[in-house]
């Protein structure tokens, strides 16, 4: 598994946030299934600039990865679209760009169908220290723990603790995700398991106003961030669902047509979406809106709990 590492310079203007949405196609002999993703671009260590890394598979025996991906960055209300921008793995321009996760054949288990990864922090005990190559992966709360399961690895080097993606859902029923254990060795050889448990987050539209939902969480450090689509109850998979929002050629287009579709269901329309962790930890949470303006078009709003801050909610 690989990690592609993309940049994005702010403005004069500095964004108050910056999201990376990417799909990534198997090309050639024995090629998997194409994905798609969407990152929050965290502030680097160099001011101005913004850094997401794109979740890769082995590229196909005689095979490439192609990857086309582009930015949307909001200030004061408006969204705006970078162009589309499209790298193949393997490239020698890439090299640079490209860090190897190490997982042994034949590799950790693949979310349930229909469902992506999350980015946590490794959950670390108490009498733990983040320090050197850590090892995880996951099992079913049916499966025996083992240090066989942890086929992935990741080195900490001397801390903080990393982080890692791993699955929404191993399996789902009646459209809910089901928990299942993380598993992880750091260097004291001890096998510690984590059950990986969720929360179903709702936003209620008393208005009718909103188009798109999306649901931004993570830790209340915010080191682990990630952003959701938030697609309403009651509708329909298609061209206009929550997910295809990003990947639309035209998005403002896109939005015309999801907003007559969201008229045909009932008011008030209620949002929703999941969110992830280890079981007993604390995940914060806000919400971002596109909503119809009275003037035309649409406009981005932030929601916060009243006073102020993000909702917290423990799973």
């Amino acid at each position: 598994m690989f990690l592609l590492r993309r940049e994005y310079r702010d403005d004069a203007e500095r964004p108050e946030i910056v999201l990376l949405h990417a799909e990534i196609t198997p090309e050639g002999p024995g090629a998997g299934p194409p994905c798609r993703t969407t990152q929050v671009a965290i502030p680097s260590a160099e001011a101005g600039r913004r850094v997401a890394h794109v979740r890769l598979p082995e590229p196909p025996e005689g095979g490439r990865i192609a990857v086309r991906y582009r930015f949307s960055s909001v200030l004061d209300g408006r969204e705006r679209f970078s162009p589309q921008y499209r790298v193949e793995i393997p490239s020698d321009d890439l090299i640079g760009d490209l860090f190897r996760v190490i997982e042994e054949s034949p590799g950790n288990l693949v979310p349930a169908a229909g469902r992506g990864y999350f980015r946590l922090i490794v959950p670390l005990a108490d009498d733990e220290r983040a320090e050197g190559p850590i090892r995880f992966g996951y099992g079913a709360m049916r499966k025996k723990p083992s240090p066989s399961l942890c086929r992935a690895m990741i080195d900490a080097g001397n801390g903080p603790a990393p982080v890692i993606e791993i699955p929404e859902a191993l399996s789902v029923l009646k459209n809910r995700p089901m928990p299942y254990f993380l598993y992880h060795l750091s260097g004291d050889g001890k096998l510690r398991g984590d059950k990986i448990a969720c929360a179903r987050i709702t936003l209620s539209d008393p208005r009718g106003d909103v188009v798109s939902a999306r649901l931004l969480w993570g830790d209340p450090g915010w080191r682990a961030v990630n952003v959701s689509s938030m697609e309403a109850k009651g509708f329909p998979a298609g061209e206009f669902a929550a997910g295809e929002e990003f990947f639309a050629e035209d998005p403002e287009g896109w939005r015309e047509g999801r907003a007559e579709a969201l008229s045909r269901l009932p008011s008030p329309r209620v949002f929703e979406a999941y969110v992830y962790g280890a079981s007993g930890t604390r995940v914060e949470h806000c919400f971002q809106t596109v909503v119809r303006l009275p003037s035309g078009g649409t406009g981005v709003l932030w929601r916060n709990r009243d006073g102020g801050g993000n909702w917290v909610v423990t799973l």
